[in-house]
């Protein structure tokens, strides 16, 4: 099974490839994840990577933008947002995509580092309501990470200390989300 993770930075560390891998075997459901992802993109700048993920021919696809989104000085409004992801999961196929939503982002750690401005909760919850809109609207999966991350107790956990990229504890949540979203579809398929 081959599956690909198109995103940002927080997509593009091995660990969202290896530990996918290692959660999808132990799951029984042996994969090869492939990763199109470029630090600092946002889903405009993604647009024009999109022809190589669709030519990638993925069992399944996992979308997972929006950091750099929600960040003021990337200027991508959440109307362009949703144009973007709908454009993505129209390429790629709503029946073997999933939307991750964007992630919770620590603002203290950015306001005292200053390596992560202009990003807010606020702001992201606004882009995480554009995902759930597309997923709705297109058909495709949504993974509700941001949710997963916000109503544990100690969400500063699942990121290291610029207050956006992922710890090892975020890769572990993230990758085991996607291991248990391409499970239950593949589950389903065999129960029509």
């Amino acid at each position: 099974m081959k599956v690909a993770v198109f995103g940002d930075s927080i997509s593009a560390k091995i660990d969202m490839k290896t530990w996918t891998e290692d959660f999808l075997n132990r799951m029984g459901f042996p994969g090869e994840v492939d990763l199109f992802a470029v630090p600092g993109e946002d889903t405009s700048d993604a647009l024009k990577r999109l022809e190589q993920v669709v030519a990638a021919h993925a069992d399944y696809n996992y979308i997972f933008f929006g950091a750099n989104d929600a960040a003021e000085h990337h200027a991508v409004s959440v109307e362009d947002f949703t144009t973007n992801l709908t454009t993505f999961v129209t390429a790629l196929g709503a029946d073997k995509t999933s939307i991750l939503t964007p992630s919770y982002v620590n603002e203290a750690a950015i306001a005292s580092t200053h390596e992560m401005p202009g990003r807010s909760n606020a702001n992201v919850a606004q882009y995480v309501a554009a995902a759930k809109v597309v997923a709705a609207q297109t058909g495709a999966k949504i993974v509700d990470l941001n949710h997963a991350m916000t109503v544990y107790p100690g969400s500063d956990e699942f990121v290291v200390s610029d207050g956006v990229h992922f710890s090892q504890d975020g890769y572990e949540l993230v990758t085991s989300l996607i291991a248990v979203d391409l499970k239950s579809r593949e589950l389903a398929k065999s129960h029509v």
